[in-house]
């Protein structure tokens, strides 16, 4: 995929192309943003453009000859890209890593290498690779991937040029599917993977997910928040039995903090649904004010369960803070 296709990310692609247009291309760079917004994809495209047989005017690739199609395989050993393993990045990756830099390209012009979660360093794979990344051979190109830039060693930070990139937002996490999934599918999906592309793909092959989307319209939304006033206590009752029907542990979490995601991922389709329906063009001043006092609350809530606090609490603070503002609008 050349750098134009990328969907959501015009600042970082204004700045890749800048950078090939002037014809000084830097030997390490830090993309730095959110999961699932495109930073590999941004990396392999930047990769593609500089290796490409036949560069468009703008210095992007051409996507068709066959070093662009060797990288859109993912077959192309001038493009590598290395994942930490459960430990993150121990001093033997890092050596082998430091040793591939020092390869000559196989067709390429530059020989790329791609360092997802590049924060899962620690401080002897980081200094191990310190040499090669501030002073690396003419011929390889070093590209950090990362959530968090503050995880990363100052060190190497002082070496590269970072390059940022944002959250996408649902109509642009829709267009990066394409056909591959409806309007529908990303409506429920894009609150529960918090804009990951990567997990609302993974997460759309669960049919049970659908399920419980429309169970919350359904069941929670549409009856729940309306007599939220009436009944407080069954509504945190609804949100806990929800989010016993959803799992989005992975193998690292302990059991409350599975429960967290769980929790948090219901008030994040709920937040959805509210913007949906309150927060429209053409809705009243009561309805607003209404649709944005539920958001303030849940919004809150779910800064109280993902830092830590006790979730059913959470929910019950949140069920009776609804009920008094429901009870003074």
């Amino acid at each position: 995929m050349p750098l134009r296709d990328i969907i959501g990310q015009s600042v970082a692609v204004r700045s890749l192309l800048g950078t090939l247009k002037s014809g000084r291309l830097g030997h390490a760079f830090l993309f730095i943003g959110p999961a699932g917004v495109g930073k590999r994809t941004s990396a392999l495209a930047f990769a593609q453009a500089v290796n490409c047989a036949a560069p468009m005017d703008d210095a992007d690739a051409c996507g068709v000859c066959p070093s662009c199609r060797r990288v859109e395989r993912g077959v192309d050993i001038d493009a590598r890209v290395y994942s930490p393993t459960r430990q993150g990045y121990r001093k033997e990756e890092a050596k082998e890593i430091r040793n591939d830099a020092h390869m000559t390209p196989n067709a390429g012009k530059r020989r790329f290498l791609i360092l997802d979660d590049a924060d899962a360093m620690g401080a002897e794979a980081a200094n191990a690779l310190l040499k090669v990344i501030e002073e690396p051979p003419e011929m390889s190109v070093f590209v950090l991937l990362t959530e968090k830039a503050d995880r990363i060693m100052p060190t190497i930070k002082s070496r590269v040029l970072s390059v940022p990139f944002r959250p996408l937002t649902p109509a642009e996490a829709a267009a990066v599917a394409g056909e591959r999934l409806s309007g529908g599918q990303v409506d429920y999906l894009f609150p529960i993977a918090r804009g990951n592309m990567g997990e609302i793909l993974r997460l759309s092959e669960d049919r049970k997910l659908k399920e419980l989307f429309e169970d919350v319209e359904a069941e929670l939304f549409e009856r729940l928040l309306k007599e939220a006033s009436a009944s407080p206590t069954r509504l945190a009752e609804e949100v806990a039995a929800l989010a016993g029907r959803i799992d989005l542990s992975t193998a690292e979490d302990t059991e409350s903090t599975a429960r967290r995601k769980s929790v948090a991922a219901i008030l994040e389709i709920m937040m959805s649904m509210v913007e949906r329906k309150h927060m429209t063009v053409d809705a009243g001043a009561g309805k607003m004010k209404r649709g944005c006092d539920i958001l303030e609350t849940l919004m809150s809530t779910i800064q109280t369960v993902r830092g830590g606090g006790l979730t059913e609490s959470a929910l019950e603070a949140m069920a009776i803070n609804l009920k008094a503002k429901a009870g003074a609008a």
